[in-house]
């Protein structure tokens, strides 16, 4: 059972005050609803309760705000200086926002084991996966000496740093490292030789991975050779982890899981075309939850780890490129400017493009194939001046859209962790395994079998 927000009784009214938060019209709004490149068009702003926008309208910097709404959803906000020119919130706000933040499942790092590296691994990790192999695979040790487990499965595995450390410190432990990459696991080998790391302790397979590979099924029952094993993933890309989880359960050689999830804007909805899709328990399925595109790529998003904003400097270009895309989305739509056939996917921005709404729109109107001749340069001026004051507006909705990061990553965690328990697991937990303020996708499903 994992650590449950302390508002809540049990999981069942847990899973229910989830689901009806994420459903909500104001969290619709803000995850997908209405994006924020269309604000401007949907007039988003006036859709958001009245004495919010006019606090925040209040307020001599919009920074300010960003500050407050993303300090209100941080696990150690107790301890964070309030902003002195930020005043008194309406009392609505403040309790939207405590209701967000209670929401969501604890990422406080759970205590447990943790392991020094040898400098021949760390020389090539960055101080963030130097952390999370340390835990990750004292985890997966100690996991395998309680179940008398020898053999590892990493799927999804990269460049190999958590299959090659386990497969080099432990000297009882086999590895089967499976990637989709090959250059991926042509690094992954070449490392392994370089530390002299024996192929029958660590095996490679360049496989991609997914709902339709009874093939790979086979590779792995053979390479397992009778041994129970461990399926781990450290970090395992959207569906992927969904696969991990099927693969759990349907494989009768896999005793236990233990794999931590990431870039959920890669997780593929449930529809007609892919009936195995988001959500794939029968608890979320019941209840019809839905996260759109946008609501997915927020959940992918920390902004309590970000730089925090120094308000004596000039706001930043990221600003006016916001403001900007949301005019340009603007002009579009108002001039009957059909763009749908296009690719839409970013167009690079250069230095220089921000510098005024003229020089953005050129830009992108270039990029995007569209005739020059189609808008005036009164009209890109004329247009800047009439939207320009909507500045604080925007970057403030892109807030809001990014606030609901940990309330979409419990509604996923809580997706996968009832599937596995409607489909028979033992022991399924959902370990907040690593400190969040150095990896926040931290949340590690962690589940065994029975009599295996």
């Amino acid at each position: 059972m994992p650590a449950l927000p302390d508002t809540t009784r049990g999981l069942d009214d847990y899973a229910a005050s989830l689901c009806d938060l994420i459903e909500s019209p104001l969290v619709r709004q803000i995850t997908g609803g209405i994006h924020v490149n269309d604000a401007l068009i949907q007039n988003a702003w006036a859709a958001l309760p009245e004495e919010w926008t006019a606090w925040w309208a209040s307020l001599p910097d919009h920074r300010l705000a960003q500050h407050h709404l993303i300090d209100s959803i941080d696990d150690y906000h107790a301890s964070i200086t309030p902003e002195s020119d930020v005043g008194v919130p309406p009392e609505s706000l403040t309790r939207w926002l405590e209701q967000l933040r209670a929401a969501s499942l604890p990422r406080a790092q759970r205590a447990g084991p943790c392991i020094d590296l040898p400098p021949e691994l760390t020389a090539q990790m960055n101080t963030k996966k130097i952390a999370e192999v340390s835990v990750a695979a004292a985890f997966i040790r100690d996991a395998c000496a309680e179940r008398n487990i020898t053999h590892v499965i990493d799927i999804g595995s990269g460049q190999g740093y958590l299959s090659v450390t386990l497969a080099y410190l432990f000297p009882q432990l086999r590895v089967l490292a499976i990637d989709g990459s090959k250059s991926q696991v042509a690094a992954s080998a070449s490392f392994t030789e370089t530390l002299g790391v024996p192929q029958y302790k660590l095996t490679h397979l360049v496989r991609y991975v997914d709902r339709k590979t009874p093939a790979l099924a086979e590779e792995m029952a053979a390479w397992a050779d009778g041994q129970k094993c461990i399926l781990v993933g450290l970090h395992a890309c959207g569906q992927l982890s969904e696969h991990m989880l099927r693969y759990f359960i349907q494989l009768p050689f896999i005793d236990s899981l233990a794999a931590v999830g990431c870039c959920y804007n890669h997780i593929v909805p449930r529809s007609p075309e892919c009936p195995d899709g988001f959500p794939i328990s029968a608890r979320l399925r019941s209840r019809h939850v839905t996260l759109s595109a946008t609501a997915l790529m927020t959940g992918c998003q920390a902004p309590n780890n970000w730089e925090r904003t120094d308000l004596s400097s000039p706001d930043s270009t990221f600003s006016n490129r916001r403001l900007y895309r949301a005019i340009f989305e603007k002009l579009l739509h108002d001039k009957r400017i059909d763009v749908s056939a296009k690719s839409r996917t970013p167009w690079g921005i250069r230095k220089g493009d921000t510098v005024s709404f003229a020089k953005f729109a050129r830009r992108a109107m270039h990029s995007l194939g569209v005739d020059k001749e189609a808008v005036s340069d009164e009209e890109l001026i004329e247009y800047d001046e009439r939207y320009r004051h909507c500045k604080g507006q925007i970057a403030i909705l892109w807030t809001l859209s990014v606030l609901c990061c940990k309330l979409v990553e419990s509604v996923i965690a809580l997706d996968r962790y009832c599937y596995l328990v409607e489909q028979g697991a033992s022991e399924v937990d959902v370990v907040p395994i690593f400190d969040y303020r150095v990896s926040p996708r931290n949340l590690m499903m962690v589940a065994r079998k029975e009599g295996v």
